[in-house]
C-alpha cells in the first residue's frame, strides 16, 4: 500500500476490513467527532481502503462538501466508488495516491484523516510534509493508529509507532498538537493543527 504493508491490499484481505467486529474495536463515532466536521468542508481520507470512514465523512460534510478518498489500490478505489454511487454520495472523489504523494493541490483541504496508516508509511518525513502542503492554514490532521503494545489483532508491536513519535515528527514541520483522544480499545488518537497564518 504505502510501504511494507502493500500485501494488505489484495482483494481477500480488503474484504476482511469490513468484518462486523471492526466497529467494536475501531468505532467510527470518536474519529468522526475528532475531525470536527461541518457542511461544506473538504476532507482527505488518506489510505481510505474500502471507504469505512470516507462514506460517513461524506454524509457529515454534505453535498457542498468534498471527500478525497485516496488509496493506491485499484480494488480499494473501485469498492469506494461503487459504494459511494450506491449511497448517492456524489461528493466522494476517488483518487489514486499515497501518503507521500496524494496528488492534491496545495492548501486544498480542511481536514485530513489517517486511520491505521502511520505505521505503514516508510518515508514518514515526506508524508508528513505532504500533509502540511495539502492542508489549509487552520486545518486539522487526525491520526489514529495502533497502540504501541501487544493486542490480539493488529501489526507486530515492533512495527507500531508510539504517539510521542508521531507528535515529534509532526511538530518538526510546524504542526501543533491540539488534542489526544481514545478512539477505541486498541488505538490512540491525535488531533494536529496547521496554525493559521502559515503557508
Amino acid at each position: 500500500m504505502h510501504g511494507r504493508y502493500e500485501h494488505w491490499r489484495d482483494p481477500e484481505k480488503l474484504r476482511r476490513l469490513d468484518h462486523a467486529e471492526r466497529e467494536q474495536i475501531m468505532p467510527k463515532a470518536p474519529v468522526i467527532q475528532a475531525l470536527r466536521l461541518a457542511a461544506g468542508l473538504r476532507v482527505a481520507d488518506v489510505g481510505a481502503g474500502t471507504g469505512y470512514f470516507a462514506l460517513p465523512i461524506a454524509v457529515a460534510v454534505g453535498r457542498h462538501g468534498l471527500v478525497e478518498a485516496i488509496d493506491p489500490s485499484p480494488v480499494a478505489r473501485g469498492t469506494i466508488h461503487d459504494r459511494a454511487r450506491e449511497a448517492g454520495l456524489a461528493q466522494v472523489m476517488v483518487r489514486d495516491g499515497r501518503a507521500e504523494a496524494t496528488g492534491l493541490p496545495a492548501q486544498s483541504v480542511d481536514r485530513v484523516l489517517w486511520h491505521a496508516l502511520y505505521h505503514e508509511v516508510e518515508d514518514r518525513a515526506a508524508a508528513v510534509a505532504e500533509m502540511w502542503r495539502i492542508l489549509k492554514p487552520g486545518g486539522l490532521w487526525v491520526v489514529v493508529d495502533w497502540k504501541p503494545e501487544a493486542t490480539e489483532k493488529g501489526p507486530p508491536v515492533e512495527d507500531r509507532v508510539a504517539p510521542a513519535v508521531v507528535v515529534a515528527e509532526a511538530t518538526r514541520v510546524g504542526f501543533r498538537l491540539v488534542e489526544e483522544f481514545r478512539p477505541g480499545p486498541v488505538t490512540y488518537g491525535l488531533v494536529l493543527a496547521k496554525p493559521e497564518g502559515t503557508a
